[in-house]
């Protein structure tokens, strides 16, 4: 398995672990990612995704990465920050700053 692909891979399991906040945690990325509150009864199209910030990318230009998303596409891009801690600040820092959409 390739560096990255192994550092993906530590992301997707710290991004799924069980967090304090639960549901409510999880439609606030749904409203980060896709910029809809709720699932669409005939789904989403495109299909959402989940994309990861290298060093180095275009994305990666700050010392410190954030999340982003493009709801245009229902995609959710990713820092890879390996220590939960900072992966759980640095998420919980971009939820609690987007408005979104003109939401309050």
């Amino acid at each position: 398995m390739a560096n990255s692909t192994k550092m993906e891979t530590q992301l997707i399991v710290i991004f799924f672990s069980t967090d304090e906040e639960g549901s409510s945690k999880l439609q606030n990325i749904l409203v980060f990612a896709t910029g809809a509150n709720e699932i669409p009864p005939v789904g989403f199209s495109p299909a959402p995704s989940i994309e990861f910030n290298h060093e180095g990318s275009e994305e990666s230009s700050s010392k410190r990465m954030f999340p982003m998303a493009n709801t245009c596409i229902n995609c959710l891009k990713l820092p890879l920050i390996t220590s939960y801690e900072a992966f759980k600040e640095s998420m919980d820092f971009a939820l609690g700053n987007t408005q979104g959409f003109g939401r309050t």
